[in-house]
């Protein structure tokens, strides 16, 4: 399948999956007016996102609200994201944004611990989500997550863009079709060049243009410290570690082109490489994903400035990254041949047996950034209202691996044996505070029934 005619049928949705059978039933999902949103979350990543959302045409869509519990990061996120003579209103507190009857969408860029809750909260007002990833902090999340889209019919968009990449489904396609052979085997790397904090600054006062009790939301409230709100990533309080950050890209990534859904054991360790104070996430974690019949392995180390991700004439242009040193690709080893793939646009590469020592390419595929095609995605599927191309069972799924990974660690590298048909954990009941921890009671997320 050519990529364009692939961005097309994405933008009807993958498998043509209905959300609602009439559009025009819900306000919230009109059929061919503007659409206006809201930016919940303003910090770097937000500036990237929205831009892909404002290089539509003009009057499709605009932005009415720039969320963020710091008022000053709110502002100027609000000032980004006006247009079309729309100056968006820059506020702390996303009820606001829920309760008004005028907003048909939501964009999340928030900290992990606010996927949730606020993805919730959205569908339960009506709104369709596009929800960065990882998907939620927790499993329970995430199932709570995928009930509230079913059960009021939202569309809820991961920000697992590769799920729009031509060269994805192509090569996915490639394996289904047998010319790979039978899988066994799957590597996935995740070896960046990140450092963390190396202790806790404590005793400081929060700024006043920041709601440190609506940043922390749902998860432990602790004293203020400036490590805690720049540094999130970093602790378990807010984040998923790097296997949620970044891997979770990869695995989905490896995840659709096999096939696969649910392990039946995960084994995870790790250790963090650099002398810290405070902080809980490790630097180098090594996890092994048996699904049966194939096992997948993820490795993921943060000292490595020698690895490299896929830059912009490779995300753009018809060539392929050193694969050696490319820092998240995938592996995927067949009994006909070893396929490299990558995500950030870097298309794939079939390798097969060497001759006079020079690697055979079999068979090829050049890709293309999908950030835009995936935002637009999105914003079909509110009109059209069939399925998204990252959906929110695709999404859990994928971040389910992330999961099993970090409970089998921080439970001090527990062998984990996981039920297939329903995924909970079978022989470890430790896990059950991970799976579902106490959250706040006035940010507390509801299981929805």
């Amino acid at each position: 399948m050519k990529r364009r005619d692939f961005v097309k049928t994405c933008g009807t949705g993958l498998g043509l999956a209905m959300i609602l059978e009439n559009a025009a039933s819900v306000y919230a999902a009109p059929a061919n007016e503007r659409l206006n949103m809201a930016l919940i979350g303003c910090g770097d990543r937000s500036g990237m996102l929205t831009d892909d959302f404002l290089r539509r045409e003009p009057n499709d869509v605009r932005f009415l609200y720039a969320v963020d519990p710091q008022q000053d990061r709110a502002e100027r996120g609000a000032k980004r994201i006006s247009r079309d003579g729309v100056n968006a209103q820059a506020i702390q507190d996303a009820r606001r944004v829920f309760d008004d009857p005028e907003i048909h969408a939501v964009v999340l860029v928030t900290p992990d611990q606010w996927h949730a809750l606020h993805t919730i909260q959205a569908c339960q007002a009506g709104k369709d989500v596009y929800v960065e990833k990882p998907l939620s902090r927790t499993p329970f999340e995430g199932e709570q997550m995928i009930r509230a889209a079913r059960k009021y019919k939202r569309v809820v968009q991961v920000g697992t863009q590769s799920r729009s990449a031509a060269y994805c489904e192509s090569a996915r396609q490639y394996i289904a079709d047998g010319k790979l052979g039978d899988v066994d085997f799957c590597r996935v790397y995740n070896m960046l060049d990140r450092s963390g904090p190396a202790s806790i600054e404590k005793g400081k006062t929060p700024p006043e243009t920041l709601n440190w009790d609506i940043w922390t939301g749902p998860s432990v409230l602790h004293d203020y410290s400036p490590t805690y709100l720049f540094g999130w990533k970093w602790f378990w309080e807010y984040g998923t570690g790097q296997l949620g950050l970044s891997a979770v890209h990869q695995l989905d990534i490896a995840r659709w082109i096999l096939g696969l859904k649910t392990p039946k054991m995960v084994f995870s360790t790790g250790h963090q490489d650099r002398y810290t104070t405070g902080r809980n996430i490790p630097d180098t974690q090594a996890t092994i994903l048996d699904f049966g019949k194939t096992i997948v392995n993820v490795d993921q180390s943060l000292t490595k400035p020698y690895m490299l991700e896929v830059d912009w004439e490779v995300r753009n242009g018809d060539m392929f990254p050193y694969w050696t040193q490319n820092a998240t690709h995938i592996e995927v080893y067949g009994t006909k041949g070893l396929m490299m793939i990558a995500r950030l646009g870097a298309g794939w590469q079939v390798f097969v047996r060497t001759k006079n020592r020079q690697p055979v390419v079999k068979a090829q595929e050049y890709g293309r950034y999908t950030n835009v095609a995936h935002v637009n995605n999105f914003i079909d599927c509110i009109r059209s209202r069939n399925e998204p191309a990252g959906t929110v069972e695709n999404g859990h799924l994928s971040t389910m691996l992330v999961h099993y990974a970090n409970i089998s660690y921080r439970l001090g590298s527990v062998k984990l044996e996981i039920d297939q048909a329903t995924g909970k954990i079978l022989n470890c009941p430790e896990a059950a505070p991970l799976w579902r921890p106490q959250f706040r009671k006035e940010y507390d997320i509801p299981e929805i029934g």
